[in-house]
């Protein structure tokens, strides 16, 4: 994605095209389920649009990018959605919120702008959720254009099918109208195409590898082994504490092994996304050599913690399951989070 700043006429142009939306107050005739395609005329990806405000809460759009996200946001409208939308959705967000829910960044563009805004669901707030991150304010010229041009086609689509919305909504054909564009930047010319969303490559099992661990040091843990214990539960998952370093806060995964009989958590460790897949196998021997044995059974319920931990579980010959629930990990989890959030108090 192009990483050019936004200019100062293409933020003008944002903030009149969410004061045009408003104005429409599209909400009025749609639903969260009502969702259309816009292309991308810069990259070609679609970004499936879903307005917010039907149901008086939260005015805004929300433009999912790509498939995956599409899937996403589908997941949660049928609450088929096994993550927290907070560390799985990837989307451009526009919402109309109160002045003390924008960042200082943004209240200097606004002033920058010589806009003025007032009272409650008044202020534009122009926002990327990315997986693993902190939701924060788009920047780049691109995300710029294209919510832009998102809101002004948002506009379009419902002035043309608000006498007919089931035509747009969710359909079994899994076809969904998008807006497509041709020309050049400065000249697009738009239409409605009814199109299916590319398809996804499945992952495969390569995409999970871990990083190899020290043979030498697998084998000097064997031998320092003093027997077998009972099943050990393992799962990785975002804590929701953010940590802010850097230039944008992100919400860290925690590596979690619990012991299934005492529900006592026996190791723990955090690191960025990118991170975890070479982690969790060095929270499991880094377990290992502390209390020199090893289970007689590991638990896992998703595949990529398996091969997460795949070098290290051949290595000790450990028998794992893969299983829909584990038993003692839910307890876990919230007894690490309210550790981890009174810790930041």
């Amino acid at each position: 994605m192009n990483q050019l700043k936004a200019t100062s006429e293409q933020w003008k142009g944002l903030y009149e095209a969410a004061a045009a939306f408003k104005k429409a107050e599209c909400w009025r005739y749609v639903t969260n389920s009502h969702i259309f395609g816009v292309e991308n005329p810069f990259n070609k990806e679609i970004g499936y649009c879903c307005i917010l405000g039907n149901g008086g809460e939260m005015y805004g759009l929300a433009v999912y990018l790509g498939t995956e996200s599409l899937e996403t946001l589908l997941s949660m409208l049928n609450g088929t959605q096994e993550i927290d939308p907070m560390f799985s959705q990837h989307c451009l967000m526009l919402s109309f919120d109160s002045r003390t829910e924008l960042y200082p960044a943004e209240l200097k563009q606004i002033k920058k702008l010589g806009l003025k805004f007032r009272g409650a669901n008044a202020w534009p707030t122009f926002r990327l959720y990315e997986p693993g991150f902190f939701p924060w304010p788009i920047q780049n010229e691109e995300e710029v254009l294209f919510l832009s041009l998102a809101l002004e086609q948002a506009i379009e689509v419902v002035q043309a099918y608000k006498n007919n919305l089931d035509a747009i909504f969710i359909r079994e054909d899994n076809v969904f109208l998008t807006r497509v564009s041709d020309g050049d930047r400065q000249n697009l010319v738009w239409s409605d195409e009814w199109l299916k969303p590319m398809i996804l490559e499945k992952a495969n099992a390569n995409e999970y590898l871990a990083n190899p661990i020290d043979e030498f040091r697998l084998a000097k843990a064997k031998k320092l082994l003093k027997g077998f214990v009972g099943i050990w539960e393992i799962d990785c998952f975002f804590s929701y504490v953010p940590i802010d370093e850097g230039q944008r806060p992100y919400y860290p995964m925690i590596g979690l092994i619990v012991d299934q009989e005492s529900e006592q958590i026996l190791q723990f460790g955090l690191t960025d996304q990118s991170g975890i897949q070479g982690k969790m196998a060095e929270f499991l021997l880094e377990m290992i050599e502390r209390v020199q044995v090893v289970p007689k059974e590991v638990w896992v319920c998703r595949e990529e913690v398996f091969h997460y931990l795949k070098q290290a579980l051949i290595s000790f010959e450990i028998q794992v399951y893969l299983k829909s629930e584990l038993p003692a990990m839910e307890d876990a989890r919230i007894e690490m989070m309210d550790y981890l959030i009174g810790g930041r108090g």
